[in-house]
């Protein structure tokens, strides 16, 4: 292995490690190429110790999710600026989450949405001067478990992994906001929860624009809004779909589901699971439950794992399930707001049906459309934009 072929990945604090074990698995996709992957964790006191040899030896690319990692600065300046090593933010998650992450001031720091959605975003509201672009894939990981045991013969039926959130509890909340905030909070989730699942941006421009609050300036208002909107909207189909399954005996793993526990007749609800483990789980599991993102241009990496661990996937659907995987047959579309959600899932969970052979086709789709290696190539891709485009600077 060449120096110039080692790989960095920057992560800090997140639920289960789910972080460290992606940022392992991704960089793991390109070691048959002479790659080296290291995970770096911010919050360790050492993390610089780790970090200098390194990029003593060189470093081909530096990757952070969600822009972990981004604005480390020495000297007050950018230390990607400083040391020339191309930067790409992973980037997941809404811009109003950590806005600040999304422009970084910095010739050597890109970001890769993953999401068009997001990068919708910057271009309308963040504006940064830094690259940014789209990630050309998902990032799906191949589950080597996946032909362990047959869907038939897997011990868990249906499978729900998600934190959650009482949403009435941050719809209270928002009594301790003005109230003309208020207002556009109320008058967009509301609007919101009761459409397909996809994206929240218009709606909660319209609502401000009812209210005379303007998006263009004190954007952090606009970025308030949009990250309490989006969080309850999220909640709120996470919370229809177990509320759905309350009576069917389902295994849902994850915190925060206190509420629900009590109106539980025959579901199971489980602390969190390690990242680690859910290769495992996934691969013993018939039915993966999903709820996504408010997006409609691409799908949950959830739903891509299950597929991938031939699992059957069940998912609010969006625009882009309905056009992509309409043909898929272990895939399941709902709609959060259905009536008969319930009625629904309980068929699925009692139905007769076979489907170890069919997820073959699933597990296709994964492999050509969703994957981690090809996502990986498309950030050396980005490097080498970066440090071409260093040149041209006059």
């Amino acid at each position: 292995m060449t120096a110039h072929k080692t790989i960095v990945s920057f992560v800090g604090e997140n639920e289960n490690g789910i972080l460290r074990q992606l940022s392992h698995d991704l960089m793991k996709q390109l070691e048959p190429e002479g790659f080296s992957g290291h995970v770096i964790d911010l919050g360790r006191s050492d993390w610089l110790q780790q970090f200098s040899p390194l990029l003593q030896k060189g470093i081909y690319v530096a990757l952070g999710h969600a822009g972990i990692g981004a604005g480390l600065e020495i000297n007050g300046q950018s230390l990607w600026d400083a040391v020339k090593v191309p930067f790409v933010s992973i980037m997941a998650d809404p811009p109003s989450a950590v806005p600040q992450n999304h422009a970084v001031k910095s010739r050597y720091v890109a970001n890769a949405y993953i999401f068009e959605e997001w990068l919708r975003f910057q271009k309308r509201f963040i504006r940064s001067a830094q690259f940014s672009t789209l990630a050309e894939s998902t990032g799906v990981v191949p589950n080597a478990l996946c032909n362990q045991t047959a869907w038939r013969d897997r011990s868990q039926r249906m499978v729900f992994v998600k934190t959650g959130e009482d949403p009435q509890v941050r719809r209270q909340t928002w009594s301790n906001i003005p109230p003309r905030w208020r207002n556009v909070l109320e008058e967009a989730s509301r609007c919101a929860i009761g459409r397909q699942t996809g994206d929240i941006t218009d709606i909660i421009v319209d609502a401000c624009e009812a209210h005379n609050i303007q998006t263009e300036s004190r954007q952090e208002i606009f970025y308030f809004l949009f990250q309490q909107c989006d969080l309850y909207v999220r909640s709120y189909r996470a919370n229809e779909l177990v509320k759905a399954l309350l009576s069917l005996p389902v295994d849902i793993y994850g915190r925060g589901w206190d509420h629900l526990k009590g109106s539980a007749t025959t579901a199971r609800f489980h602390s969190a699971i390690d990242a680690g483990r859910l290769y495992e789980l996934y691969a013993d599991t018939q039915f993966l439950l999903n709820t996504s993102p408010n997006i409609a241009s691409g799908i949950h990496e959830r739903v891509g794992c299950g597929l991938a661990s031939r699992c059957c996937v069940v998912s609010d659907r969006n625009e882009f399930s309905e056009k992509n995987l309409k043909d898929i047959p272990v895939f399941f579309g709902f709609d959060s707001f259905a009536p008969d959600l319930p009625t629904y899932m309980s068929e699925l969970y009692h139905s007769k049906t076979d489907y170890t052979d069919l997820t073959l086709t699933g597990l296709a789709y994964a492999d050509q459309k969703l994957s981690a290696k090809k996502m990986m190539h498309a950030f050396l891709g980005i490097a080498d934009e970066l440090r071409f485009a260093d040149a041209l600077v006059r």
